[in-house]
């Protein structure tokens, strides 16, 4: 219990100092476009250099050279054409469900044998929140979505067109090919980034504290669907909290106890006199601090910090030993995700229908190939129809790129 307390104190630390930053940033922003309306600040600017944020923003959009650090021309002109994007998904209803989203974050943290706050802390090292994680993520799902439906489906390969290319081309095919997988996202030409594990935990003692707290009854005779049921409630309220819903409605919505009406409000009270459990877990909390659901004879308890007034601050140090641990995950967690951002060859992708109904098609003699030459070709068939369509889906991409700038106020103020 004192090792996951410490673990949460450690997140608590670095999300303050990631909000100190951040609003160090608000009082020099200021605005460097404006699409149709929508502003783009030096802020969004700034966020998008940072490197995890590049290697979530995999989309065909021809601004940077494939393997070179953008520069701060080339990113702002990847922001307007994502604006562009996100006002075509919107005009035309192009949406993913939430869950969608949690599954594959999910997907990710459970990958590199993360716990949840071992992922949020991973993000915090890389200067992001997870709700700005989360948004990314969406974001992503939602712009490939468009792209599929008014890129993707609207390219057509014939038999031909493959046979063709092969035949111009049998010498470069596997070269093309392998030249298609993304290389690793560049370097960003600043030092490399390092963790930003405290030596240090600010705790706050005496004064006054209001909590607000949400039950989810679990009895100790309940089923194992019914816990899975009350643990996939916990999470989802967790992931509500963490992307901005108020705290006080959720315990009206969900909260299982007779304070659920007033929001979960427990009211204001002495330090002093909390219990040596609630004092050592309210110590390392602030207001806005929300902690990961706690496990009672009643159920899971979620704890909020509305409100506080005289508390004392204090530094204490954080063992060695969770330091060095919370290094080792940061460090582990870097190296999968590069390896994770290395993507297979030209392999398609999932959603593609279209490539693989072409690519299932039976080969036909046309008269283009000869007899040696057919041979070769059908075991280069896939390769072929990947190399294509990847071309036409560039050529289409830029066409409707500018399409869609040909249609839009931009006022580009940097």
């Amino acid at each position: 219990m004192k090792r996951t307390i410490l673990l949460v104190s450690c997140l608590i630390v670095l999300a303050l100092w990631n909000s100190a930053a951040h609003a160090a940033e608000l009082y020099k922003d200021r605005l460097v476009a404006v699409v149709n309306g929508d502003v783009i600040l030096f802020s969004d600017l700034e966020k998008q250099k940072q490197p995890l944020t590049r290697s979530l923003s995999v989309l065909p959009i021809p601004v940077t050279p494939p393997g070179k650090w953008p520069t701060e021309k080339e990113i702002l002109d990847e922001l307007i054409i994502i604006k562009l994007l996100e006002q075509e998904a919107a005009r035309k209803g192009v949406t993913v469900e939430d869950q969608a989203v949690d599954a594959s974050i999910d997907s990710i943290r459970q990958r590199n044998n993360l716990t949840h706050d071992q992922f949020v802390l991973y993000l915090a090292a890389n200067g992001a929140n997870y709700a700005d994680y989360r948004q990314m993520m969406k974001r992503q799902f939602v712009l490939r979505k468009l792209i599929q439906l008014e890129v993707g489906q609207k390219i057509a390969l014939s038999e031909e067109d493959a046979q063709n290319y092969f035949k111009g081309h049998r010498d470069r095919i596997e070269e093309e090919y392998k030249s298609l997988a993304e290389p690793e996202a560049p370097r960003s030409p600043e030092e490399e980034p390092k963790p930003e594990i405290p030596t240090h935990e600010t705790i706050y003692v005496g004064g006054k504290v209001r909590l607000r707290q949400i039950t989810l009854s679990l009895p100790a005779d309940a089923t194992t669907k019914k816990k899975q049921e009350v643990i996939a409630k916990a999470k989802k309220i967790m992931q509500d909290v963490q992307t901005g819903a108020d705290f006080a409605e959720l315990a009206k919505k969900y909260s299982d106890d007779a304070y659920a009406k007033s929001g979960g409000d427990l009211g204001t009270m002495d330090f002093k006199g909390l219990r040596p459990e609630l004092q050592q877990m309210v110590q390392r909390m602030k207001k806005g601090s929300v902690t990961p659901p706690i496990t009672s004879r009643n159920g899971l308890l979620i704890f909020y910090l509305a409100d506080e007034s005289g508390r004392t601050p204090k530094q204490v140090p954080i063992p060695d030993k969770v330091r060095k641990q919370l290094e080792n995950q940061w460090k582990e967690a870097m190296k999968k995700r590069g390896a994770r951002n290395a993507p297979n060859p030209g392999k398609a992708d999932k959603t593609d229908v279209e490539t693989a109904k072409e690519k299932d098609r039976p080969v036909q003699n046309l008269g283009i190939l000869s007899a040696e030459d057919e041979k070769e070709y059908r075991k280069a068939r896939e390769k072929v129809y990947t190399i294509l369509r990847t071309q036409k889906i560039k050529e289409r991409m830029n066409q409707w790129i500018e399409e869609l700038k040909k249609n839009s106020i931009i006022d580009v103020k940097l």
